[in-house]
């Protein structure tokens, strides 16, 4: 049976034969910054709903998408982003503005 590790900053799941306690992200913050600049424009439209507190059903009405693709979508973010939640996604996408 393997143990799963998680990073102890921000609980993203580490690779079990892992011996490091932090995620890249965690360990070089600078290379998450430069992921707004590789959001897919739909990412970006996500989260600027996710934002504007929408929930997945009010954002896949005003996408024209089901809640799962949206579910999906923000899954896919959440892995990217290296974020665990909706509110981290909306203080990443706060502090992205702060610092441009």
């Amino acid at each position: 049976m393997q143990t799963i590790r998680n990073c102890n900053q921000c609980g993203e799941e580490l690779h079990a034969d892992e011996t490091k306690l932090f995620c890249v992200t965690c360990v070089a913050p600078e290379k998450s910054r430069t992921a707004q600049r590789t959001l897919t424009t739909r990412e970006r439209q996500l989260v600027e709903l996710v934002q504007q507190a929408k929930t997945n059903k009010q954002i896949a009405f005003e996408l024209s998408l089901s809640e799962g693709t949206i579910k999906e979508y923000l899954n896919r973010l959440f892995r990217k982003l290296g974020v665990g939640s909706r509110t981290e996604l909306a203080i990443w996408a706060f502090r992205q503005r702060q610092a441009a």
